[in-house]
């Protein structure tokens, strides 16, 4: 698997794993139209249980219907200071409020990395306007997903070859629809809303 060594993230469980997270060769959500989820947009904070400093997740709507995620880590060691952007699409697929997450810079150089242009499907709730979680797609559940055929994909050779959905839009968007689709995501943050 290819690891990076990045500052925090909204990509932030692969940062805190320190490895690639699942990707999607198409955006989760094409086939619905892509609603900014108003319910995102503000200033979020909350750490990992392995970080020892909070990162904010500023979320702002731009003119396309899509959501920019500006995330900043500002204290900490040269290796957890830094900031990021990603470029958001959410979507309800049956019951499941989704994103796709773009990285578009890092640091304020745009992202060169092996994330470049690569579809970050996360899956995310909102309790009571003030508490956020974000899950990301557990790497061995997608792999067991994949090899039992209930989605197509691809993994790179090896215990820790990186793992990718195939699927095309209307078969994605079918299956993240659905209550299994739910089970392959993992927590890797809750945020509390800033005033």
């Amino acid at each position: 698997m290819k690891c990076l060594y990045a500052a925090a993230a909204l990509a932030c469980g692969l940062l805190l794993a320190g490895c690639l997270p699942v990707t999607s060769e198409t955006p989760v959500g094409t086939t619905t139209e892509f609603p900014s989820d108003s319910a995102l947009f503000g200033t979020w904070k909350g750490h990992a249980e392995d970080q020892k400093t909070d990162t904010y997740f500023h979320f702002l709507a731009d003119k396309n219907g899509a959501v920019t995620a500006i995330l900043v880590s500002a204290e900490g060691n040269k290796d957890d200071a830094g900031w990021m952007s990603f470029t958001l699409r959410t979507a309800k697929l049956g019951e499941n409020r989704l994103m796709n997450a773009v990285e578009t810079t890092d640091n304020g150089t745009p992202t060169e990395d092996s994330l470049k242009g690569a579809n970050i499907p996360l899956l995310y709730t909102i309790a009571n306007g003030r508490r956020l979680t974000l899950y990301l797609l557990d790497e061995d559940k997608v792999k067991e997903a994949i090899k039992a055929g209930r989605i197509a994909g691809s993994i790179e050779p090896g215990n820790f070859g990186d793992v990718k959905i195939t699927a095309d839009a209307k078969t994605l968007d079918a299956f993240m629809a659905t209550p299994e689709a739910a089970k392959l995501f993992k927590v890797f943050i809750t945020l509390k809303k800033v005033d």
